[in-house]
């Protein structure tokens, strides 16, 4: 069954190739809607090359949105109560591409913050009834973070979010970094990908321009292993067998002043330290050189 989908990405090279793989899977997903959050002219840039990519693929109809630019409540307001309309527009156009899907139907692949998702949930509860689920990329259970020791990049970046997210009643799968830490393109993995750059000015040849700058100086890169943890919701959601994991009831830390953003983990079994039912599914383990050869050939599929 082809599933209605939403790509809530943040600007980047692996965000361009996450969008690129799924266009190669019609047989199993529907683009409803992308959305790009953050801040500043990236956000543009990204947005017009997703409309590029998207009338290539006759897909000019997928609406391509602006989403929040920054958390939903402001780093002075933490633990203030949640606002009803902060950043109403980027959360207004992900409100109507979710309940323009039928109940029960669409699935939103976060790779980000998720400052947008937990707004239209806020300002718009019923749309939780459309959603089939949330997979999304963040939190740290037993390696360390990536921001701070404790705390995971997307996880810190909006705690207040994920929290909401995590407190509604819809099916939430969380690929954190125990899952994602060595998921990276290596030399040997974009050697793998030469044929995309034979067509430079092609789709493909972009994408992959993309992914060799991010790799070799654009953005700090020098050569060194660039994360694609950005694609792990997506392939999370059509290649399940790569992953394996157990439902557990995740909290985040919103208030502390050295673990803010901290995802805690606490499983069924140990019900002395249960806070409450399992609200998501963590896959805290993945095949990552199957997972690599998966997004590989996705990426050579469009390759024209």
């Amino acid at each position: 069954m082809t599933r209605p989908i939403i790509l809530d990405l943040t600007p980047g090279a692996q965000a361009a190739a996450t969008l690129l793989a799924a266009l190669q899977l019609p047989a199993h997903v529907r683009l409803a809607g992308v959305l790009f959050s953050g801040a500043g002219t990236e956000v543009g840039v990204a947005m017009a090359h997703a409309r590029d990519m998207l009338d290539q693929h006759g897909l000019a109809d997928v609406g391509v949105y602006a989403g929040a630019p920054g958390p939903m409540v402001p780093p002075h307001g933490a633990g203030r109560s949640l606002p009803g309309g902060n950043d109403g527009l980027g959360a207004m156009h992900l409100v109507q591409a979710i309940r323009a899907c039928p109940p029960d139907s669409v699935s939103v692949c976060c790779s980000g913050p998720l400052s947008t998702l937990a707004l239209a949930l806020v300002q718009a509860p019923d749309v939780a009834g459309h959603l089939h689920g949330v997979v999304m990329a963040g939190g740290a259970f037993h390696v360390p973070g990536n921001v701070t020791t404790v705390a995971e990049r997307n996880i810190a970046a909006d705690p207040e979010a994920a929290s909401v997210v995590l407190g509604m009643d819809v099916p939430v799968t969380l690929v954190p970094l125990d899952c994602t830490a060595r998921f990276v393109a290596d030399a040997v993995w974009m050697e793998q990908l030469a044929a995309m750059g034979h067509d430079p000015a092609s789709v493909a040849g972009r994408v992959h321009a993309g992914l060799v700058a991010a790799r070799m100086g654009r953005g700090g890169g020098n050569g060194v292993d660039l994360a694609l943890a950005a694609a792990t919701p997506l392939l999370a959601l059509v290649a399940p067998a790569l992953f394996s994991g157990h439902l557990a009831h995740v909290a985040v830390e919103c208030r502390g002043a050295f673990t803010r953003g901290m995802t805690v983990i606490q499983l069924p079994q140990l019900p002395q330290l249960a806070g409450g039912q399992p609200n998501a599914l963590v896959l805290e383990r993945m095949s990552v050189d199957a997972a690599r050869g998966v997004l590989r050939d996705l990426l050579l599929a469009a390759v024209k």
